[in-house]
């Protein structure tokens, strides 16, 4: 019963830190359903397993209810964030949400499984136990998540706000301000006006939100309009006006930590066992969701085991550049200079058209990168000769194959390539939407590495990521191609379909980021 006695111990806690008279600060009903069922037929589970242990946490009902977590939660941040912020901010804040929720639901179902017996120990009928499941359901899934969802909306529009307040650097200083009416907690009317740069580590204990349902915020305000506080004076204040475990939890910033909830929550204190599944269990959740919300975004061009040997590669990209993958990028975003922003700065950056083509074709997918130069002895020198399409695998991880203009010609019987042929072979080869790596030798000597792209009005377009033309624009014209290319192609250039291919991130350190 020892177990049991401390489990009281942390319900108590609980009980203080979401004080009565804190869940009813704000008007009206819940901003949210919950669906009551999935925490019945979790804690069902829990009744016909004979108990709780966290290997609870990896069956469907306890995967559910963790979901259904989750969903409400990312309710809240859904509607605080602004649709331009950026997905790293968007993801680790989701992130940070399905951690929340995987502790949450092992406290619920734990307490739960204790409730299943009676003071001598012995197992209580079924009827007894649903009453007590009901309590408990109501407990952390009405009173708590309600409490929750608002600090959610809170803290992410605050860590929404504190991105936009960071590009301006100490520009401007930031006011503590309240909502202003009677409902303004006495504490909190104290920080009032308290104007200090972002710098200021006050910022970093004290950024709204400071407490469940708290409506306080920070904005930007002109330094020659309102003096600045005393930093030493305004610190003081704010440790006084947080003083005691439940209130010194909402010591931190969540735009700089990026979580919407306090770290010192009494949800992330569980045994080490626990820690482990929840974090495997959660890990796997944010993981198959992430994919499912890439493949939703992925063009209708695309097969669905396209789609999602794409999307579940798109991880693995992310790991190796070390970058989070946005939205996908418009053919402007991805082109006009911004494949190569480095061009005419060295000679290197004119060379480099084998990494820029590969550039251009993960700005489309969402990752914001850039080419870099062509160096002695770098990977960019090495897809230089001849070996462009190394870059790409097919979505089962064989080797993508082009369609080589030399083969072509000669399977048409052709002798020579022209500008009519040219126009040919790329309509032949590019038939199907998509975006394509081509490889081509000039007249005069040399040759190139760039795109072409099927859009799905049907027209065929060249696409230029390593240097812009304003006169040509982004979408140019396959003419330059066809008037330009060699009339005796070299047998190693080509043309590959490369949206529905999967980038060999063994080539990753040819992007910068």
């Amino acid at each position: 019963m020892g177990l049991c006695r401390g489990y009281k111990a942390f319900n108590a806690a609980l009980r203080s830190l979401y004080g009565r008279e804190l869940l009813t600060l704000a008007e009206g009903g819940r901003p949210f359903d919950f669906d009551d069922a999935l925490f019945d037929e979790a804690a069902k589970t829990v009744y016909q397993n004979g108990g709780f242990d966290v290997s609870c946490l990896t069956e469907p009902q306890a995967q559910a209810l963790i979901n259904e977590t989750l969903r409400v939660i990312d309710t809240a941040v859904g509607s605080a964030l602004p649709h331009e912020v950026p997905d790293t901010i968007r993801y680790a804040l989701e992130n940070n949400a399905f951690v929340f929720s995987g502790f949450k639901t092992f406290h619920a179902l734990r307490e739960v499984g204790l409730s299943m017996l009676t003071e001598k120990g012995d197992i209580k009928p079924f009827g007894e136990f649903l009453t007590d499941v009901k309590r408990i359901n109501a407990q952390y899934n009405h009173n708590y998540l309600y409490a929750e969802y608002n600090h959610a909306l809170g803290a992410a529009q605050m860590a929404a706000k504190w991105h936009d307040f960071e590009q301006d650097g100490d520009r401007y200083n930031l006011q503590y301000r309240t909502a202003g009416d009677d409902k303004v907690r006495e504490e909190h009317a104290i920080l009032n006006g308290t104007t200090l740069p972002p710098s200021d580590p006050f910022w970093d204990m004290f950024l709204p939100p400071n407490g469940w349902n708290c409506r306080c915020t920070a904005v930007q305000v002109r330094k020659n309009k309102y003096p600045a506080s005393d930093p030493e004076l305004a610190m003081k204040r704010g440790q006084n006006c947080t003083e005691g475990a439940k209130k010194a939890i909402f010591r931190y910033n969540a735009g700089k930590s990026l979580q919407l909830f306090p770290p010192k929550h009494p949800y992330f204190k569980a045994p080490a066992e626990a820690k482990q599944v929840i974090e495997q269990v959660t890990q796997e959740a944010i993981r198959e969701k992430r994919i499912r919300d890439m493949v939703e975004e992925l063009p209708d061009n695309l097969t669905p085991e396209e789609k999602q040997a794409i999307a579940a590669h798109n991880l693995e990209i992310e790991e190796a550049l070390k970058i989070t993958k946005g939205k996908p990028m418009t053919v402007e975003q991805a082109d006009q200079q911004h494949a190569n922003p480095n061009y005419g700065k060295k000679y290197e950056y004119s060379i480099n058209c084998q990494t820029c083509a590969p550039a251009y074709v993960l700005r489309l997918m969402g990752f914001n990168v850039t080419a870099k130069a062509n160096t002695k002895n770098s990977l960019s020198e090495y897809l230089s000769r001849q070996r462009s399409f190394e870059a790409w695998k097919n979505t089962d991880g064989s080797p993508a194959v082009p369609t080589l203009t030399y083969d072509w010609m000669i399977a048409k019987g052709y002798k020579q390539m022209s500008k009519k042929r040219y126009a040919e072979y790329f309509e032949e080869c590019c038939k199907e939407t998509g975006v394509y790596i081509l490889t081509i030798g000039w007249k005069g000597g040399g040759g190139h590495a760039t795109v072409l792209q099927r859009f799905e009005d049907g027209t065929l377009k060249y696409i230029e990521p390593q240097v812009y033309s304003e006169r040509s624009g982004a979408k140019r014209s396959i003419d330059e191609l066809c008037e330009s290319g060699a009339t005796k192609p070299y047998p190693k250039r080509g043309v590959l379909r490369v949206d529905n291919k999967l980038f060999d991130t063994k080539f990753a350190s040819i992007f910068d980021k």
